[in-house]
């Protein structure tokens, strides 16, 4: 009978680096659901909060923060679901995805944060900036990289 030997790095451990990115993305993905909760809930205060800055003669229409609110959950966590699963197994690619999703979710965080929403908004995005931030350390760790590196066939 012949024994199959398998290579070194399917056997490599998943650092610490890369369970607690995974499990920051979990928290970040609650932040993104209590924020699209909180634009449903809280729907007339952000629009109070957004015409307090434009003039009432203005041709501006009051826009519609519920279904951009929706819209971004579902593309969020989307993509979230899809990649974890990719960044588990090793592969690189996955990881540069999601650093670019953690920034794309940042840099939406900043934008709704220039409409001077209520206070609940402010309190989960300044939260959830400093977890898209401990995220990108997390996913740009030595650790992480020599992970991703070691099961990446093409590193």
């Amino acid at each position: 009978m012949r024994t199959q030997t398998t290579p070194a790095r399917a056997t490599t451990a998943r650092p610490a680096a890369v369970q607690r990115a995974v499990r920051l993305l979990v928290v970040l993905v609650g932040l993104a659901v209590l924020t699209a909760v909180l634009s449903v809930l809280l729907r007339d205060d952000l629009l109070d909060s957004w015409s307090s800055g434009h003039p009432v003669d203005a041709d501006i229409q009051q826009p519609a923060f519920v279904p951009v609110a929706v819209v971004l959950l579902v593309v969020f966590v989307g993509l979230v679901v899809t990649l974890v699963p990719f960044l588990l197994a090793g592969t690189n690619w996955a990881r540069h995805s999601l650093a670019a999703v953690v920034l794309m979710a940042a840099l939406a965080t900043v934008a709704g944060l220039r409409t001077d929403p209520p206070a609940p908004f402010v309190v989960a995005a300044a939260v959830s900036l400093v977890v898209d931030v401990a995220i990108l350390v997390l996913l740009w760790s030595r650790a992480t990289t020599a992970y991703v590196r070691g099961h990446d066939p093409a590193a």
